[in-house]
Parts: structure tokens; C-alpha cells; sequence
């Protein structure tokens, strides 16, 4: 009978911590998709010549915990790894 409590604290424990754990995974940013918009509030750009690909890179880098800026359309778009 010990077994069996034993067990069902074990399940308890276990159903807390993805309860706990599953909004914050959710809550990551977003993979494989394309920031057409980016940069900070006070100078936002939408999409980018190629002058700005080094400062698109890092803000992307830094937004997306990993990414880059790809060409798309002629502009250079911040897209998140997956």
C-alpha cells in the first residue's frame, strides 16, 4: 500500500512541474518566421538595404536568442532560428 502513495506523489509531482514548466516554454519566441519589422522603439525599421544587415543581424541575434537576416524581396528581413 506504501508502493501506491509512493506512486501517486510521484504523479502529483510530476503533473505540477509541466504545469509549471509549459507556460514559460510557450512563451518563447517564435522560430522560423520572419520579423519584417525590427529594431528598437526609437528607430524601427521595416525590412532593410543591405547597409543595415550588420545591425539587423544583431538585433536579431539578440531578439530571437539566434537568428539572422535573410533577403526577402529585395529587404532584409530578421528571421528566427528554430
Amino acid at each position: 500500500m506504501a508502493r501506491s502513495g509512493a506512486c501517486a506523489a510521484t504523479t502529483i509531482a510530476l503533473l505540477v512541474l509541466v504545469v509549471l514548466v509549459a507556460p514559460t516554454s510557450s512563451k518563447s519566441p517564435s522560430c522560423c518566421v520572419d520579423f519584417h519589422s525590427w529594431g528598437y522603439s526609437n528607430k524601427l525599421h521595416k525590412g532593410c538595404g543591405p547597409e543595415l544587415c550588420d545591425a539587423c543581424n544583431e538585433w536579431c541575434r539578440s531578439k530571437c536568442r539566434g537568428g539572422e537576416c535573410k533577403l526577402r524581396g529585395h529587404l532584409h528581413y530578421c528571421h528566427c532560428y528554430c
